[in-house]
């Protein structure tokens, strides 16, 4: 029966796949060149669109985008355009008694232009909304008990939101 299996002509096929398809996996075509991408090289970064407390959760990843070509040696590493992902770390709406909304966001990770991944530091956003609570307890007990149900304002980072990331660590990166 092992011998009817290995003679027969589609497990001489699916090993041929096979074997093609392995050389290919590792295999860098030579006009590519490899490229360092240093740990600490600045990334300018924009959001993508507005990012408010009351409307985001914690857990949820968010889009920034990359607002100049990133190059090492005249060699273009990271495109323009280029998604970079966030996540909101933490979250709180605008409550009741003049308390404010905030967001806090960390910036993980970007792709480079052949695919690999480049992780980034140093890009925690926090933006923390107006504060009413003396303006809600002093109307509140002077005025009307209602004002202790004015709530404060969510924290909103607008469309556009520059900020600056670093590549934490070093990437070799092909390119052509």
């Amino acid at each position: 029966m092992i011998k009817k299996i290995s003679n027969s002509n589609s497990v001489w096929v699916l090993s041929l796949l096979l074997t093609f398809s392995i050389s290919f996996m590792s295999f860098v075509p030579k006009n590519y060149e490899k490229i360092l991408l240093k740990s600490g090289t600045l990334i300018a970064l924009e959001s993508a669109q507005e990012i408010n407390s009351a409307t985001v959760i914690a857990g949820q990843s968010i889009d920034f985008f990359v607002r100049t070509d990133i190059k090492v040696d005249d060699k273009v590493v990271v495109r323009k355009g280029t998604v970079a992902k966030g996540l909101v770390q933490r979250v709180q709406k605008a409550k009741g008694i003049g308390k404010e909304g905030y967001v806090e966001i960390d910036i993980r990770s970007l792709p480079a232009v052949d695919g690999s991944e480049i992780l980034l530091t140093g890009a925690k956003i926090y933006e923390e909304g107006e504060d009413k609570q003396t303006l809600s307890i002093v109307l509140g007990v002077l005025v009307c008990l209602l004002f202790l149900t004015m709530k404060g304002k969510n924290g909103v980072i607008p469309q556009g939101y520059s900020v600056d990331a670093r590549v934490g660590n070093d990437v070799m990166i092909a390119v052509d």
